[in-house]
Formats: C-alpha cells, sequence, structure tokens
C-alpha cells in the first residue's frame, strides 16, 4: 500500500513539473510572436508568481523587451492554464529628441 501511494505521489509530482514546463513553454512561444506582431525585441521571459483568483491557480509571467532597441521595458502576461487572460505593458517612453 505505501508502495501504491509513493507510485501516486511521483506520479503527480512529474504531472505538475510536466503542466509547468509546458506552461512556460507556451508563454515564450505566444510572447514572442506577440512581440513579432508588436515589432518588439523579446528579450527575456520569466514566471514571477502564481495566484488564486476565482478558484482558478493562475501564473504571472515577467517579460522584458525593447521598442527602439536602447530601452528596456518589462510587461506581463496572465495565464490560467494554456490560456491568455492578460497582457499589461507600461506606456512606451520615446528617445528624447537632440535639441536643434
Amino acid at each position: 500500500m505505501t508502495e501504491l501511494l509513493a507510485l501516486l505521489g511521483l506520479f503527480l509530482l512529474a504531472a505538475g513539473y510536466w503542466q509547468i514546463r509546458r506552461q512556460s513553454e507556451f508563454a515564450r512561444r505566444w510572447l514572442e510572436h506577440y512581440c513579432r506582431r508588436q515589432q518588439f525585441q523579446l528579450l527575456s521571459v520569466y514566471r514571477y508568481r502564481y495566484t488564486w483568483k476565482r478558484g482558478r491557480l493562475l501564473a504571472q509571467f515577467k517579460f522584458e523587451f525593447s521598442h527602439d532597441g536602447l530601452q528596456r521595458d518589462e510587461g506581463s502576461l496572465w495565464l490560467g492554464g494554456l490560456k491568455v487572460l492578460d497582457v499589461s505593458l507600461p506606456v512606451l517612453r520615446e528617445p528624447p529628441s537632440p535639441m536643434l
């Protein structure tokens, strides 16, 4: 009986890890496509946190991008499973123009 519980626990741990990796890969692919459409350069993506909302587990990813090749900005992506719930970007700054 204890062997069966240990195997079940190991299986659940492996399934949870697989789901986390799957979600991370989905977020990266989705953000690459999103940044390409917006003409941004995607620099990095990382999982920031998990939170419970309305009875389900949501994952927040932070990503860094550049819209002009010089400045770095950080956005946020919320996922519920493999569904994109929200993308938020900061107000993009324009580089200062030289004084004439």
